[in-house]
């Protein structure tokens, strides 16, 4: 749950940081249970479900928007147990009602990308997927099994020299590769996993990626 874990440290480090506490991490503790606590109390979800909605690809926003909940009241939910923190900060004498006013200031511009931000390990693992998926694409393309491709490859071939061993050619290769892929982000863009500019994104990236690796 990095993603959580991004605004509790936001919190953290915005009061530990203003206020030069020895014990940072005892600091960080006490934010991220308030913040994990909002979240999940404004989502309806226990921590776990919290946590395999985020490594699966989505983000807070896709999470909360999927559940019926509006994802300004999931910022607002975020943000009150950050100010709920800095209160007790300023009540507690680490830091001043005007730092804290500064503090929140810098923290909600922030917190508004952290919504959308992807968990680190989804995406990991989602290009992890892509890299199979063009495989096993490609592969089917030029009558090859994947264990095939990947030896032609893992010898020093690229991809364009194994299609053209293959009688087939580098722009057919990336068309197929290219048109499997639109096939399947539409299909997640339909299930609201992933949103249209997002899906974009990933198809420049494909082409970028295959441009590179075509040889």
């Amino acid at each position: 749950m990095l993603v959580v874990v991004a605004v509790v440290a936001l919190a953290a480090a915005a009061v530990v940081g203003a206020a030069r506490l020895r014990h940072e991490r005892a600091a960080a503790r006490l934010a991220r249970g308030a913040v994990v606590s909002a979240v999940t109390s404004e989502l309806g979800l226990s921590t776990t479900q919290l946590r395999a909605d985020l490594v699966s690809g989505q983000t807070l926003a896709q999470i909360a928007t999927a559940r019926g909940k509006p994802v300004a009241g999931l910022e607002q939910a975020i943000l009150g147990a950050v100010q709920s923190r800095l209160v007790d900060a300023v009540a507690a004498g680490k830091l001043s009602a005007g730092q804290e006013q500064k503090l929140l200031a810098r923290i909600g511009p922030r917190l508004a990308k952290l919504l959308n931000a992807q968990h680190p390990v989804a995406r990991l693992v989602l290009r992890a997927r892509v890299r199979a998926f063009v495989v096993r694409t490609a592969a089917q393309y030029l009558a090859l099994t994947p264990l095939q491709l990947r030896s032609d490859l893992g010898a020093g071939q690229t991809l364009a020299q194994v299609a053209a061993a293959n009688g087939k050619t580098v722009d057919g290769l990336e068309q197929a590769v290219q048109g499997a892929a639109r096939t399947r982000l539409d299909n997640a863009v339909s299930a609201g996993r992933i949103s249209a500019p997002q899906e974009q994104a990933l198809l420049s990236r494909l082409a970028t990626r295959l441009a590179a690796v075509a040889g």
